[in-house]
């Protein structure tokens, strides 16, 4: 008896740097993946900002139509005179291009918060960190900025319709994100509430 549990005692830390293990292989993918979308967001958003305020095509063979999606703001640039059922960009005044540049920023900006705080959970999983109060907190945030984006990006379709006239192609769905979002964090707090009690229980042995 006496033999197994020692051998059980001997096994558990060797089964704990397995587990560990796994975990830190199986999320460096999910680490690159978010890592390669952040950074595609900001280099895709900046120039698209910047191209909403000052592309004029001129007489020249480029055209640039704006449309609005679940993803927020989008900006197709395109060569010849084929026609867009977007909104072209050169039917808009400037006033209504920089509308549109300020509807980009908060779109792009909780987005990119949200998959900024999934991706340094990740990166705690990597590093074989998993029930810390950093990933607790990343997991409320992630949530809170899921329900943050959702409304943001419904709000500025609307926004979208009232400067162009056209509606949106199609948006996310608030309610969803909400009750998603919202689920997220009460989890993380209910992970964190049994990490307290937990400390608390082991300050008492």
């Amino acid at each position: 008896m006496f033999h197994n549990a020692s051998m059980n005692t001997k096994q558990t830390p060797a089964a704990d740097e397995n587990a560990l293990r796994q975990v830190r292989r199986l999320s460096r993918p999910f680490l690159i993946l978010l890592s390669v979308a952040l950074g595609l967001l900001v280099l895709v958003q900046i120039p698209e900002i910047v191209a909403l305020l000052f592309f004029f095509h001129g007489d020249g063979a480029w055209h640039a139509a704006v449309s609005f999606s679940a993803s927020g703001i989008n900006l197709s640039i395109f060569a010849g005179t084929d026609h867009s059922p977007d909104v072209m960009l050169e039917s808009l005044s400037f006033g209504q291009r920089s509308a549109l540049a300020l509807l980009a920023v908060p779109c792009a900006a909780s987005g990119g918060v949200a998959i900024f705080h999934l991706r340094q959970l990740f990166a705690l999983y990597s590093r074989g960190a998993v029930f810390t109060e950093d990933n607790i907190r990343h997991i409320k945030r992630f949530g809170l900025w899921l329900v943050v984006a959702a409304v943001v990006v419904n709000s500025a379709g609307r926004v979208f319709f009232i400067v162009t006239g056209q509606h949106s192609h199609g948006t996310a769905n608030a309610a969803m994100a909400l009750i998603y979002g919202g689920m997220t964090y009460v989890v993380a707090r209910v992970m964190e509430l049994g990490r307290q009690a937990d400390e608390e229980r082991k300050g008492f042995i």
